[in-house]
């Protein structure tokens, strides 16, 4: 008799034991792949982020009709990014300075955040679960042609890996001047990427037209090396664009810095996780693209705040 009570005594600690182990798994919750879910930002007049909203001051439109709100969450999420770094044009020292920024990004992410790196020039491609050294770099790409290897179709690969991260939050942080070398996806194909997959862009610019300033010497007082750009101002209006779309955005460091890059990759994510998460069930699986509106009610000094979202999606067809 003492035995069995014994045997029963232990199993029921150790049953226990399972169910508070299970309530404290953290990981990202399952959602119905029908879902659409719409991460918003909002900012007040000052710039500052809007916190402490709830599900009852948001209203969601798709193509004009309001939806019910099924998933609403204002917790600050795990993040999945996207990391794609185009090298051309660029020099030892920008490289280094880039490659520096992002490892110190990098680790001061949070457990339950991940990301990837895409690096690229004309040559080729990495894609990597680090950040790889110039070395690295070097190594893997000399005498190699392989795509992608020019912007829009590093964009277009990064779009199709992001897709399946776990976390419901997601941005692609793309590093460039903003010219493109002849891909063979078009602006149109990156766009009907994004219809279907809720990540936000943030291009981090590198505009040749700005003087150098005193920042930019090097330790050793010598000046770097300022190289041309292909860029045009349409190569720029279409990567604004696209971030805009996303309801991302599109930055210029002030200076050419490993410490000014951290910097702007910290801001992006501070902003990321400040944003709420709305999610709702399409009333019909047609397959077309469809626009999005989100709105606010009942929240004091709501005509002066800025929301900023994805403004489309593709619905899933049912067929």
């Amino acid at each position: 008799m003492f035995k069995t009570t014994k045997i029963i005594s232990v199993l029921a600690v150790l049953t226990a034991l399972a169910i508070s182990i299970c309530g404290q798994d953290e990981s990202p919750i399952l959602i119905d792949t029908n879902l659409v879910n719409v991460n918003v930002t909002i900012g007040d007049r000052s710039g500052k982020y809007v916190e402490g909203l709830t599900r009852e001051n948001f209203e969601i439109y798709d193509n004009d009709i309001l939806q019910e709100i099924s998933y609403f969450s204002a917790e600050e999420a795990p993040i999945s990014f996207g990391i794609v770094y185009d090298m051309h044009p660029t020099t030892d020292e920008r490289t280094k300075s880039v490659l520096q920024s992002l490892r110190r990004f990098v680790s001061g992410l949070r457990s339950q955040d991940d990301f990837f790196t895409l690096v690229f020039n004309r040559r080729g491609s990495l894609i990597l679960d680090f950040v790889p050294s110039v070395n690295q770099i070097n190594t893997h790409l000399a005498g190699r042609y392989r795509e992608p290897n020019a912007l829009y179709d590093a964009i277009y690969a990064a779009t199709r890996k992001i897709r399946d991260r776990k976390n419901l939050k997601r941005v692609l942080l793309v590093i460039t001047d903003t010219a493109d070398h002849n891909s063979e996806h078009r602006f149109n194909d990156i766009l009907d990427q994004f219809k279907s997959v809720d990540a936000k862009i943030y291009t981090i610019l590198w505009d040749e037209a700005e003087e150098w300033n005193y920042s930019d010497i090097d330790s050793d007082g010598t000046r770097r090396i300022r190289k041309a750009s292909a860029a045009t101002n349409l190569d720029r209006a279409a990567l604004q664009d696209l971030a805009l779309r996303t309801g991302g955005g599109m930055q210029s460091p002030t200076a050419h810095t490993a410490d000014e890059l951290a910097r702007i990759y910290k801001q992006i994510a501070f902003e990321m996780r400040k944003q709420y998460a709305i999610g709702f069930y399409p009333t019909a699986l047609d397959g077309k693209t469809h626009q999005l509106m989100i709105k606010l009610r009942r929240v004091k000094d709501m005509n002066g705040m800025v929301l900023t979202y994805r403004t489309g999606y593709q619905v899933r067809s049912d067929q």
